[in-house]
């Protein structure tokens, strides 16, 4: 059995994709995306993941964020870790 030490991350971010605009509704996706390397009596590995993590609606009622189980997320913390999300939402407000 081969033992792995844990892993150092060299990135972890989320980031806001392409916005999709449904009849009166924008959809923003936000997803997770991160790499980890580590090592072993195995050698050295990478590993990476990119995952779905919340929806931002723009419509009628206001700008929300939401979890992928539809609860409620903080919109001003999404936007702090989201590094392109406040200049897309800018620009929907401005269109």
């Amino acid at each position: 059995m081969v033992a792995f030490a844990p892993g150092e991350w060299l990135m972890a971010a989320l980031r806001a994709g392409t916005p999709l605009r449904v009849g009166d509704v924008t959809l923003v996706p936000i997803e997770r995306s991160g790499i980890e390397r580590g090592c072993g009596d195995a050698g050295y590995w990478l590993s990476a993941f990119k995952q779905a993590f919340a929806v931002v609606v723009c419509d009628a009622s206001g700008v929300r964020a939401l979890a992928l189980d539809a609860s409620k997320l903080a919109l001003e913390d999404v936007i702090e870790e989201t590094p392109n999300l406040g200049a897309i939402l800018a620009e929907l407000s401005a269109s």
